[in-house]
């Protein structure tokens, strides 16, 4: 295991299978040290009902931090 696999078990994170891309589009290009991603977002709420609208009008602080924590591990699962 590497220090990031070490560090996700010890938070608790268990990385999902990449999600595949929705449209004809690449999902990932690496030129150098830099990656481009591309169709990544915060998925579905655990009831699999979408993430939708703004944080302090339809969504609470919460919910808007939960729907950045899941794009941020869909973003690590799809760099893995």
């Amino acid at each position: 295991m590497s220090k990031i696999d070490d560090r996700l078990e010890e938070l608790g994170i268990t990385l999902p299978s990449a999600p595949p891309p929705i449209g004809s589009y690449v999902p990932a290009v690496r030129t150098g040290n830099l990656v481009y991603l591309s169709g990544l977002g915060p998925g579905r709420r655990e009831d699999g009902t979408p993430w939708a609208g703004k944080v302090g009008s339809d969504l609470t602080l919460e919910e808007g931090n939960e729907a950045a924590r899941s794009t941020g591990i869909s973003i690590l699962a799809r760099m893995k």
